[in-house]
Parts: C-alpha cells; sequence; structure tokens
C-alpha cells in the first residue's frame, strides 16, 4: 500500500511540474541573466543606432533582453579619457563578455582585463595594433569583426576618381577627437589619392564651428572635391550640413556614412556596418555559451555598399559611368 500511495504521489508530482512548465501564469526557473557590457568612445545616439542589428540577430538567436541577457552601456561621448574608468568599471561588477565599439574602447577593454571575453566591433588592424595573435587564432581574450575601414578608405577615393575623371586636389575631412582611431584611415585615403596622381590634404575637424571653418576654406582653395571619413560625432543631427555646401558650390563629395548620402550628399562607401553587428552577435552568443575568444577566429567584413543620390548627381552635373554604376547597391534620391 505503500508502495502505491509513494507511486500515485510521485506522479501528482511529476504532473504538476509539468503544468508549472507549461501552463501560463505559472513562474518557471529561468537561466542567469547574462551581463553584456557595451564599451564606446562614441555618441550615444550613433552608437544605440548602430547596435540595432546585433539586438535584432539576439532575437533570431532566442535571447530575449531583460530575460536572458542586459547590457551594462558604458558610453563616452566623444570624452576619450572616460573610456578607461568605464571599461575598469565594467570589469568590476562584473560583466561576462565586453563589446568595445571602436579603437579607444579596444584598448582601455585590453587594459582592463586578460580574462573577461572581449568582442570587438569597428576594428581597423588588430594584428597590427597588438591585440591578437593572427586573425585565424587570436589567443587571450580577444575576437570580434574588422571593420574593413581601411579597404574601404583606398576604394572610395578610386570610385569618386572615376566619377570625376578630373579630379586632381582632394580635401580630406576627419574627426579629429580621435586622433588615434582616424589617422590610419586618414593616411590609407592619402595614400590612394597619391598613387591615383591626386594632391590632397587633410584637414583634422573637432566640432561644427571647426567644420563650417573648414568648408569656407575648402571652398576658397578651390578643391576639386572632398572625402568625408567617419565622424558622426561631428555632424550629429545635421546630416545635410556638408551636402548642401558641396552641391551649392558644385563640389563632389564622397562619404563613409550613408546617412550623409540619404541627406543629400553625392556618395558613399563602406563595409556594411548592419551585417558586422548582427556577427558580434553570432560571437557574443558563442562566448556566452561557453566558447573561448582565443578560438573564435577574428573575422573580415565581407560586405561593401556603394550608395549614390541621383538627385546630387543631377545637381554637380555628373555622369556616372558605368564602371561605377555597375557597382552601385542602391540610388537614393
Amino acid at each position: 500500500m505503500a508502495t502505491r500511495r509513494a507511486f500515485i504521489t510521485g506522479l501528482a508530482a511529476s504532473a504538476f511540474i509539468g503544468a508549472c512548465a507549461t501552463s501560463p501564469g505559472v513562474a518557471r526557473p529561468s537561466p542567469r541573466l547574462r551581463r553584456i557590457g557595451w564599451l564606446s568612445p562614441n555618441a550615444t545616439d550613433s552608437t544605440k543606432k548602430q547596435s540595432r542589428p546585433f539586438f535584432e540577430r539576439m532575437g533570431e538567436l532566442g535571447y530575449v533582453e531583460g530575460r536572458d541577457f542586459a547590457v551594462e552601456w558604458k558610453i563616452a561621448d566623444a570624452k576619450n579619457e572616460l573610456v578607461p574608468g568605464m571599461a575598469a568599471d565594467l570589469v568590476a561588477m562584473p560583466v561576462d563578455v565586453i563589446v568595445a565599439e571602436s579603437l579607444p574602447a579596444q584598448l582601455a577593454a585590453r587594459d582592463a582585463t586578460k580574462t573577461v571575453p572581449i568582442v570587438f566591433v569597428l576594428s581597423i588592424d588588430p594584428v597590427g595594433d597588438g591585440f591578437i595573435a593572427s586573425q585565424a587564432h587570436p589567443g587571450g581574450n580577444i575576437t570580434g569583426v574588422r571593420a574593413g575601414t581601411i579597404e574601404a578608405a583606398e576604394k572610395r577615393v578610386e570610385i569618386l576618381k572615376q566619377a570625376v575623371p578630373g579630379l586632381s586636389r582632394l580635401a580630406v575631412i576627419w574627426n579629429g577627437n580621435q586622433p588615434t582611431t582616424f589617422k590610419p584611415i586618414v593616411a590609407a585615403t592619402v595614400g590612394a589619392a597619391r598613387a591615383l596622381f591626386i594632391e590632397s590634404t587633410a584637414f583634422a575637424v573637432l566640432n561644427l564651428e571647426e567644420l563650417d571653418k573648414t568648408l569656407d576654406q575648402i571652398a576658397r582653395d578651390r578643391f576639386d572635391a572632398l572625402v568625408l571619413l567617419p565622424a558622426p560625432t561631428i555632424y550629429r543631427d545635421q546630416p545635410a550640413r556638408i551636402p548642401d555646401f558641396a552641391n551649392r558650390i558644385g563640389m563632389p563629395q564622397a562619404y563613409a556614412d550613408d546617412d550623409v548620402v540619404r541627406a543629400g550628399g553625392l556618395m558613399s562607401f563602406n563595409a556594411n556596418r548592419a551585417v558586422q553587428y548582427r556577427r558580434i552577435a553570432d560571437l557574443v552568443d558563442k562566448v556566452l555559451k561557453g566558447a573561448l575568444p582565443a578560438d573564435l577566429p577574428f573575422e573580415d567584413a565581407t560586405r561593401f555598399d556603394l550608395i549614390v543620390n541621383t538627385t546630387a548627381v543631377q545637381k554637380l552635373g555628373l555622369t556616372i559611368p558605368p564602371s561605377v554604376s555597375a557597382s552601385v547597391t542602391e540610388w537614393v534620391h
């Protein structure tokens, strides 16, 4: 009798547990909340906007924010001196993994920990900068995705030259708030221009006031075209500022940020960032499941986009040659 009673009790308990696992309104044990530290020297608005594909991909992988993971944001808004302290804060919390966006964050994260996994995004040259042993075998606690920034910088000048055959003098505007990050990109741009026998002058800009002064100088010096390297912290909510100026004086332009082209700029060429942010979600997923960054190959950017604004083409009186139009991934108006 006792054995039969125990058997029935066991069945009842099993049924109750099964009901708790499947019935709505009954609390279920949830996995431990994983903490992802997000470290960036960039502006808050651009960081949050660029990271959206990461969250979309995390959802596709089955994660629910607030249930399975939480993000601890540490964003410096172009105040690079704050980044090392922010990295230390993330390590002290602690977090399960750090997403390090752009070079200042990557340097700070590397210096803050040798044990917490770090996933780089918008990384320029992780091997050359001494972060990893090789892309195939990173070693240590770092992996991530290369931004393809150097390749894009060189190709951007080539495409602009094809669209503007008479180009001989080029103005290059870059974000002076992050010299460590942008010097290799400036060098790649200037080098690509030199290879095409184009004289180039680089202008470091810190804010909108300096940007306006630089544009006035570019107009006075009668450059044939301009290139703007990534600089959302400078123009922020005014992406039409440079296109309006350049189109008014008849100066062709090439950008790294497609937002500027959608606001009226001539063309942009850059690695597709949405794809990169989706890929780091895959890497974070693997880390959270126990994979070691040392064993996760550092990936290259795989998709590059050429976006051309047809309204700007008409304003500037240009004809886009077939060699360029064949590579356009999107036409905007």
